[in-house]
């Protein structure tokens, strides 16, 4: 099955690896440069899986997270960073119902295969 998947992230090179590599992998990558063009794309498209920074210009990745929660609570939703693990930012997403976590700095096969984890197991819920 091809999942539609919608990549939030501030960062034109970083939105661009996920996207190819998601491509590639045959998913169907749809994409947002902030977290206010994140929550329209939502409202209007559905998506099977969220990837979302945690660290966003103006709303952040939590902010947004938050939103999701209030309108679709199930929606698989992938916290995406470049700061490693910080475990204030990790609670406070567990807490607001993200399902896992992608570091940015990760080889591409790893993101991959972090995803691909990730999604087996929320997509059975």
């Amino acid at each position: 099955m091809s999942y539609k998947v919608l990549v939030v992230d501030d960062e034109d090179a970083v939105r661009d690896v996920f996207v190819e590599l998601l491509k590639k992998e045959k998913y169907v990558p749809k994409q947002a440069s902030n977290g206010e063009d994140a929550l329209v794309l939502i409202e209007k498209e559905a998506f099977d899986i969220i990837l979302l920074d945690i660290k966003l210009p103006g709303m952040s990745g939590l902010d947004v997270l938050k939103k999701i929660r209030e309108t679709k609570p199930d929606l698989a939703v992938i916290m995406i960073t470049g700061f490693a693990y910080d475990d204030e930012l990790v609670a406070k997403s567990k807490e607001y119902g993200c399902c896992g976590y992608i570091v940015k700095n990760m080889s591409p096969s790893k993101i991959i295969t972090s995803f691909k984890s990730i999604v087996k197991k929320e997509i059975k819920k």
